[in-house]
């Protein structure tokens, strides 16, 4: 039986936020054929709804006043946990964050990177991956589904490993306001080749819901371990003044029982 969750704390520090932003920054991945960059965006997002999980209190944290990060051009306006490590196909405490964002502009996916992050000062093993829109935080729900199905058309959509996780954005899309180009300016090639996460694949844009799988290695093929999953959210501003909400959903990456 899992421990139930533990209580998050009602902000994050500013140095975390900083060190967030660091490991975001430090997501890689080769990147995709670029696309005409979003436009600018400064609507700040409406409180997230969290309800789904009882004993979570995160609100935003302070504003980060430290430098970016080497090699980044955005600064932290705040960022917080979203849902603590659990495993999300818990029907007492899913993985799922509400936004009510004003729309439009609808936002739109602009970058995604992934990152393979080592057991360190405490931490769990982790690997990451990241989704940034532009105008506000969307709504969005995660879970291993076995299977990852296109929307609409009801195609199986064959990935790597033997599970898979599914993350579905809603009031989100992955193309410009008028249809005609891919928002996204930046992501890593599909083959991951992770421990834990093999690769990755988008399964619908469509009429505001915008699906992701992500195929997931077990240590052992025939077991089918709880893996625990998080979700932060980061609110930045980029040098020119355009503010980014980053989705990072971290799957564990060590022993699943832990």
């Amino acid at each position: 039986m899992k421990p139930p969750l533990t209580t998050v704390a009602a902000a994050v520090s500013t140095t975390f936020a900083a060190v967030l932003l660091a490991m975001l920054a430090a997501c890689g991945g080769q990147p995709g054929r670029p696309a005409p960059p979003a436009p600018s965006a400064s609507t700040s997002p409406a409180a997230p709804s969290r309800a789904a999980v009882p004993s979570q209190a995160a609100t935003p944290g302070q504003p980060s006043s430290g430098a970016p990060s080497a090699g980044s051009s955005a600064q932290v306006l705040s960022s917080w946990l979203a849902y603590p490590w659990h495993w999300p196909n818990d029907v007492a405490a899913p993985g799922r964050v509400t936004h009510s964002p004003a729309v439009p502009p609808v936002p739109e996916l602009v970058q995604i990177s992934v990152g393979s992050h080592p057991a360190e000062s405490g931490e769990r093993p982790f690997e990451r991956i990241s989704f940034t829109f532009t105008t506000a935080f969307p709504s969005y729900r995660f879970e291993f589904a076995g299977k990852l199905v296109s929307d609409p058309g009801g195609k199986v959509i064959r990935l790597d490993g033997q599970d898979v996780l599914e993350i579905v954005f809603t009031q989100a899309q992955a193309h410009t306001a008028d249809g005609t180009h891919s928002s996204i300016i930046s992501q890593p090639a599909p083959r991951i080749g992770y421990q834990r996460m093999a690769d990755y694949a988008q399964a619908g844009d469509f009429e505001g819901v915008l699906t992701y799988g992500i195929g997931i290695i077990r240590p052992v093929l025939q077991s089918n371990p709880q893996f625990a999953v998080r979700a932060y959210e980061v609110e930045t501003v980029t040098a020119s003044g355009q503010h980014r909400h980053t989705v990072a959903i971290d799957i564990d990456a060590g022993n699943p029982g832990r």
